[in-house]
């Protein structure tokens, strides 16, 4: 209100603040009042405008005052410029809008930088275009610019959800050298590819890598025995038992099921008896799929031996059924 503040500065502090808050209407009304006073616009307001824009999905507008920075007011564009409109591109989903925006970007010659090819590579692999992410990645390699680590990360999602196991495998292992967390659901992603691809010895690996960075968890212990249990690796099994035992893990009905799965698949009714005898003393409590596979081991002739009276066993789920709730009479 202060003829004395208005000036190119202030003016510029107002708009991007207001592009910053998605406040657009308001701040294209005062970009126009600016020049009404005879002010130029700066790249930076210009670069507020478009991005803010952009992101709102208001590319035609945002063009718009891409086309009047350089015809009107002789502003030339900065590599920035191009990288926010790619990100709103990207996040629209706008695949090939992106690809005509980085020929335009170059013609202009506005070189694309490490930001653009990260940037570009995130997007790809976020639309499972795979041959555009790779072909961005070896531009990105030929001009030895750095990849970001969740630039990798990206790549290695999209390669996990594809399940294409050699080229995950290969930016697996370099994102092993990062110092950005998997994640659990990520952690799943790949075990269930390698679990898909008939790959347990692969899992086991997996899970002691994944063990060295985030200590031995439940969905670790969970994927090493899963790897023994589905090689039927008895011995396997053993040995990894004996390390939760050295760890004072406490076992819980996953790695239960896990087990009487593979002796079931094994048909060693002998230690599916003894496994099914620590129920009680582990305090693990039976789920659906236990009483399935006792279904299952019953239907090939499996009895339980209890602590019953009478000398005829009884079929296991039902003989079973009385160490589990001990005081019903289901």
């Amino acid at each position: 209100m202060e003829k004395t503040r208005i000036d190119e500065v202030n003016y510029e502090k107002i708009i991007v603040l207001l592009g910053e808050a998605g406040l657009m209407e308001e701040a294209v009304t005062l970009l126009q009042e600016m020049k009404g006073h005879g002010f130029g616009a700066s790249l930076r307001v210009y670069n507020c405008m478009i991005h803010g824009l952009a992101h709102g999905g208001d590319f035609e507008n945002a063009l718009i005052f891409l086309k009047e920075m350089v015809e009107e007011s002789g502003v030339k564009p900065g590599v920035e410029t191009y990288n926010g409109l790619l990100q709103a591109y990207g996040k629209c989903r706008m695949y090939d809008e992106m690809g005509k925006c980085v020929k335009r970007m170059e013609s202009e010659g506005c070189v694309p930088d490490c930001v653009t090819y990260n940037l570009l590579i995130v997007e790809f692999a976020k639309g499972g275009l795979l041959k555009r992410m790779e072909r961005a990645y070896r531009t990105m390699q030929s001009k030895r610019l750095d990849l970001k680590a969740s630039t990798l990360f990206a790549m290695l999602e999209a390669y996990t959800d594809l399940g294409i196991v050699e080229e995950m495998e290969k930016i697996y292992r370099r994102a092993l050298n990062t110092r950005i967390s998997f994640g659990e659901s990520l952690i799943r992603k790949i075990a269930g590819v390698y679990i898909k691809s008939f790959m347990f010895s692969r899992l086991d690996d997996f899970g002691i890598d994944m063990a060295s960075r985030y200590g031995k968890k439940d969905l670790i212990w969970c994927l090493r025995l899963l790897s023994a249990a589905r090689l039927l690796s008895k011995k396997g099994m053993d040995s990894i038992v004996r390390e939760m035992e050295t760890a004072k893990f406490p076992w819980n009905i996953t790695t239960m099921n896990i087990m009487a799965l593979a002796y079931l698949k094994m048909k060693d009714m002998r230690q599916l008896d003894i496994l099914l005898s620590q129920v009680q003393a582990r305090a693990v409590k039976p789920d659906i799929i236990t009483v399935g596979v006792l279904c299952d081991a019953a239907v090939i002739g499996f009895r339980v031996s209890g602590n019953q009276k009478n000398e005829k066993r009884e079929p296991g789920l039902i003989a079973i059924s009385s160490t589990w709730y001990p005081n019903t009479n289901q």
